[in-house]
């Protein structure tokens, strides 16, 4: 990544104006303190920078950031737990990334259940709350996949309602 990097105090207009602010595509605000990063986001938004992403060290004041519409707002203790989560779960499926303030998820799991295959995707049995929107099929990506008909070893991704996952990985785990 061809990045400027700047050691200093973000909340200062000045600092943010040397280091080129007003050209900058992206920033960054990285620091231990999520009120200082808080702060930042509003003084960078004031320049109209599109893309803005802050460290988030609590996660219940994600919804803070995220009132910002900063592009992201990530919160490295969620990022390790989701970590240790696809270790236990690796092989089968995972979780990629939590959506919708923690309500949602993304999944990617490998359709394994023998008795599912042959079946349109739409067919699956999948909770509500549950909805397959890509197939990895060989090097193939297929969007809006409801009329495909599953195979073995595709990888769904699938986007869950918080809860519904576990019923999820059962039902295309076998």
């Amino acid at each position: 990544m061809d990045a400027l990097v700047i050691h200093g105090d973000g909340s200062e207009s000045e600092i943010l104006k040397d280091a080129g602010i007003e050209k900058a595509d992206a920033v960054l605000i990285l620091t231990r303190d999520d009120n200082t990063n808080l702060t930042i986001c509003q003084i960078v938004k004031k320049f109209s920078v599109k893309r803005i992403a802050a460290r988030v060290n609590d996660p219940s004041k994600q919804d803070l950031f995220i009132g910002l519409e900063i592009t992201a707002a990530i919160s490295p203790i969620s990022a390790v737990a989701s970590y240790f989560k696809n270790a236990i779960t690796q092989g089968s499926g995972k979780s990629i990334v939590s959506i919708a303030r923690g309500k949602a998820e993304v999944l990617e799991i490998n359709a394994s259940n023998e008795r599912l295959y042959g079946k349109k995707i739409k067919d699956l049995g999948l909770p509500a709350g549950a909805t397959v929107s890509m197939v990895l099929r060989d090097s193939d990506v297929i969007a809006r996949p409801d009329e495909e008909i599953l195979r073995k070893n595709d990888i769904l991704t699938v986007i869950v309602k918080a809860g519904v996952s576990k019923e999820v990985f059962s039902i295309l785990r076998g």
